[in-house]
């Protein structure tokens, strides 16, 4: 994987030929010592009086180069170049774009002369260089005076960007040999030549942005997708049971809270139903901050909710001694009891929400919504939010569309699919699919730019603990609010690296969150997110579904702390990846 510079796109580019050839780059095999720089202003070009260069790659013996990248539909007649853009807009230049580039790559090098100092300018003044124009929507086959082909890249190298760079070092070796005959190994530049040449091309352009406002900015951007999310809801009015179902990310939450209002506004008498206790308790502080005539009749767990009627009815069984008992108890005589509790109470509630619904959707646990709602789950008033593919984490095996069939079952039910991800940043999206192989219905992820994934290799806990803390230390430096981050472990606090952490006040989550950095296993934390979240203490991605919620969990800003075995594993995860997409 090359060093991208910048290492996110800026939201201005709006070329999509020029995104998909960072994304190539970024995630090249084999070009770890690689700096490509992208959109590289600069000031003192030779024909215009402000130039720039798609790309510029520096590659350890191989050289400096100089890409145009054109997307769309090309043509050349008459000397003249026509570029037509995905909408059918087209546009008409004199100039190419092996003339841009090759204008670009001497102003580059004469740009640099004017900058090295004594100890390195042997290595501008012959460092070997080069230009090619890529077309990755196209097969380009034309051939001019001012190109050759093994000057092009097109639609048939794929992705292969790490390919065309050798090819396009070989043929600019080749010509200069048979110009000036063997070429002088000083010509081949090193890593750390690359090293320089990028730390004095790079302030021309790459003033970095602050990692609190990329945060800002990308988290900005997301919340204005959100809205578009609450155009289904218009759609839902005329049903009274739906089923609306999506990945994580796609503002189910939000969206269960805004039926919530809209049925409390018209007087109806709602429960709103979740697994997750952390999400309850988050759900109720939020509702607490509503005026009464928005406020749910009930708002919590649906565990709580049995556990309230069976008591009100004491009803309520004995809590088992047995850890291994626990299970009957949640899935049997608790509902048992709820049941028996309902047929004299009955018909609590004119409507029933349901967040998380995959993990409620059991024989036992349907039956007390039943009960507890007029007209039963069959004719009542319902809706339900869930994802059925990756965060169906308690339903022992059965796989989200048996969970449905149930519902089926019983009743007729609108379906309603979200689809896009108004949570997490296109950066964190690729991630998730690296790692769990999930890819979102019709593809349709975000298209909010962030930061980069980190990865943050440890060999042991202490090592981890270090560099957590090293990390943590980088994030508050750079004005990242401390409630702003959370720490998410497959372990419990005692077993994670979190609780060989002394000098930060890290507690664990719960509500109000207060203004500290807060510590949650990573199942207790389905259902909610954080600007930043930090997974630790990853020996492995083997549980992709629990990958998934953890990754998941992160709007903008996302660390993970892996070990050395979990790299390994996770380089193999990205070439399948790669080679998915080929």
């Amino acid at each position: 994987m090359a060093i991208m510079i910048p290492s996110v796109m800026s939201p201005e580019i709006k070329s999509n030929a020029e995104r998909k050839v960072f994304e190539w780059f970024q995630s090249a095999p084999g070009t770890d010592k690689w700096i490509v720089l992208h959109s590289l202003g600069i000031a003192t070009h030779n024909k215009v009086i402000y130039g720039e260069t798609d790309f510029l790659v520096l590659a350890p013996q191989l050289g400096v180069f100089a890409l145009e990248v054109k997307g769309g539909r090309v043509k050349r007649e008459n000397g003249i170049w026509y570029f037509t853009n995905r909408y059918g807009k087209t546009n008409s230049k004199v100039r190419g774009p092996f003339e841009q580039a090759k204008d670009g790559i001497f102003s580059i090098i004469e740009a640099m002369k004017g900058r090295v100092d004594a100890e390195h300018r042997h290595i501008v003044s012959n460092v070997l260089f080069g230009h090619g124009v890529m077309f990755p929507d196209i097969n380009y086959d034309s051939s001019g005076i001012d190109e050759e082909q093994w000057q092009v890249f097109d639609s048939r190298d794929g992705m292969d960007v790490r390919h065309f760079i050798n090819r396009l070092a070989r043929g600019v070796k080749s010509k200069w040999e048979s110009l000036y005959g063997p070429i002088n190994k000083n010509k081949l530049p090193d890593a750390s030549d690359v090293k320089y040449m990028a730390s004095i091309l790079r302030k021309d352009f790459d003033c970095a942005v602050p990692l609190n406002v990329q945060l800002r900015h990308a988290s900005e951007e997301l919340i204005s997708l959100t809205k578009e999310q609450y155009r289904c809801l218009d759609q839902l009015d005329d049903n009274p049971r739906c089923l609306i179902h999506g990945p994580a990310g796609t503002g189910k939450t939000l969206l269960a809270i805004e039926e919530v209002k809209k049925f409390v506004a018209r007087g109806e008498k709602v429960a709103m139903f979740c697994f997750n206790t952390n999400l309850a308790d988050w759900l109720n502080d939020y509702f607490n901050d509503m005026p009464e005539t928005l406020r749910p009749k009930y708002v919590g767990t649906f565990h709580k909710f049995m556990t309230q009627v069976a008591k009100d009815a004491d009803l309520l069984p004995s809590y088992p001694n047995k850890q291994e008992d626990v299970q009957q108890y949640y899935q049997v005589n608790l509902p048992e009891a709820a049941i028996l509790s309902l047929l004299e109470y009955g018909d609590l509630y004119d409507v029933i929400v349901i967040d998380e619904a995959q993990d409620l959707i059991k024989d036992s646990y349907l039956e007390v919504m039943s009960g507890c709602l007029k007209k039963g789950l069959s004719r009542g008033s319902w809706t339900m939010f869930g994802d059925f593919s990756m965060q169906a984490i308690y339903t022992d095996g059965i796989v989200g569309e048996q969970l449905i069939e149930k519902l089926e079952e019983i009743t007729s039910f609108i379906r309603f699919k979200l689809t896009i991800n108004c949570r997490n940043t296109k950066q964190i999206c690729r991630e998730i699919e690296t790692i769990t192989s999930f890819q979102p219905p019709n593809n349709l992820w975000t298209k909010v730019d962030g930061p980069p994934v980190n990865y943050i290799t440890w060999s042991n806990m202490r090592e981890q603990s270090k560099k957590l803390s090293l990390l943590l230390d980088k994030l508050l430096n750079q004005n990242i609010k401390p409630e702003a981050i959370t720490i998410l472990s497959p372990k419990k606090r005692e077993d994670s690296v979190v609780s060989m952490i002394g000098n930060y006040v890290i507690k664990d989550f719960k509500v109000p969150i207060g203004k500290h950095i807060v510590f949650s296993t990573i199942q207790g934390y389905k259902g909610l997110e954080n600007v930043v979240v930090i997974v630790t203490d990853i020996e492995d991605f083997d549980s992709d579904k629990l990958m998934y919620v953890a990754l998941s969990r992160a709007r903008t800003g996302l660390f993970i702390l892996e070990t050395d075995a979990a790299k390994k594993e996770y380089d193999g995860l990205l070439m399948r990846r790669i080679l998915n997409e080929r």
